[in-house]
């Protein structure tokens, strides 16, 4: 079921909101792969930043990746609207403002979730934006900064009458962070009182969560984030319950390691291998959670320093969970790497990396980034 944001025609109801350290170019390739009409967006862009280094990487966007927005956060008004331009030429389909985002560090800085507290600059920042811009320009934002304060309702409201296109509510107040469990009544007060698209946010792990949002708040559609942490699968499970009421079942263990490793090998073909691996630790970590005595090999994963690495322990790991038949199905997606007879990875050149021909889809990813 297709919403109409503005002039941008979204295929799906699913939304993968920006998740700092998450949603880079690798991350939404692998989303992309897996559902071709979800909505995505980047990570979250400093508008300050830009203004002293308007060719960050957090921008870089694939051809393939529409439709794809660009997130921005910030309080001044011109600095915003200067983002936004450069957003809008990098590619973007539709600029989003960040006026959620909970962390001390952005909300100190009067950025994020601060904008809450201060709805007239909040209205100031979206009517800058629009005014420069030919995209649509959407919102994300909470119930409130604290229980004392939720003042999503009005904020939603404001935010309308300014000319935003859609908003983004996750159903916490800042002061609950990610804790407690989201009120999507908040939600469906919001989605009453605005004629925009909404999509609610916040607590949705399975399909049947998804199904349930929906119901309850009246949303158009879902935005769904942690969740997808090492499980993007979750996202077009989501999308076929709601447009078909199938509910399929997840990968099993070793297609969630095989993902795990394409995802490492991504990351180091477009970051190099030191802020590759680095980065991949976290995603690691993600992919093996549940799985049967996995602990001592999550902890070292958080300690690699090569794919080498990686691919000797997930292929263990692989062997433990569906025995040699699992531990050669993981082998084969790397089987035409140089790593010896396979089954010491990274044997015969030293570290491993010299011959390395990632198994993921490159095409779109762009030379090694500078760490």
């Amino acid at each position: 079921m297709p919403i109409q944001i503005g002039s941008l025609t979204v295929p799906g109801r699913v939304y993968v909101p920006p998740m700092a350290g998450v949603t880079d170019l690798v991350y939404r390739n692998i989303v992309r792969k897996v559902d071709k009409g979800c909505l995505l967006a980047t990570e979250m862009v400093s508008s300050k930043g830009l203004m002293f280094k308007p060719e960050t990487r957090l921008m870089d966007l694939a051809e393939d990746e529409h439709p794809i927005g660009i997130q921005l956060f910030g309080h001044e008004p011109e600095v915003m609207a200067q983002a936004a331009q450069i957003a809008e030429k990098k590619g973007a389909d539709f600029i989003d403002i960040n006026m959620g985002c909970p962390v001390p560090k952005i909300t100190n800085g009067k950025d994020g979730c601060a904008l809450m507290r201060e709805p007239d600059l909040a209205r100031e920042l979206v009517l800058a934006v629009k005014g420069v811009v030919s995209v649509p320009v959407t919102v994300k934002f909470r119930l409130g900064w604290d229980d004392n304060t939720k003042n999503c309702v009005q904020f939603g409201q404001m935010l309308e009458a300014a000319g935003a296109s859609a908003v983004t509510v996750h159903g916490r107040t800042r002061q609950q962070r990610y804790s407690g469990t989201a009120d999507w009544t908040m939600i469906a007060e919001v989605k009453k009182a605005l004629s925009i698209p909404v999509f609610g946010n916040g607590d949705v792990f399975e399909p049947e969560d998804a199904a349930r949002l929906l119901e309850m708040t009246g949303c158009d559609g879902v935005a769904v984030a942690r969740g997808t942490l090492g499980n993007p699968w979750l996202i077009p499970r989501i999308t076929k319950y709601l447009d078909h009421g199938i509910l399929d079942d997840p990968p099993d263990s070793v297609d969630r390691l095989i993902l795990a490793v394409q995802h490492c090998l991504g990351l180091i073909a477009y970051k190099g291998v030191r802020v590759g691996t680095s980065e991949s630790r976290r995603h690691l970590i993600n992919y093996t959670k549940g799985m049967h005595k996995s602990a001592p090999y999550r902890n070292r994963l958080t300690q690699i320093n090569s794919a080498a690495e990686v691919v000797g322990i997930l292929s263990e790991l692989s062997e433990q969970e569906a025995g040699a038949e699992g531990k050669n199905r993981f082998l084969a997606v790397v089987q035409n790497y140089d790593f010896g007879d396979g089954e010491n990875p990274g044997e015969r050149n030293g570290n491993g990396e010299g011959s390395f021909k990632p198994p993921v889809n490159v095409d779109a990813v762009f030379p090694v980034a500078k760490p």
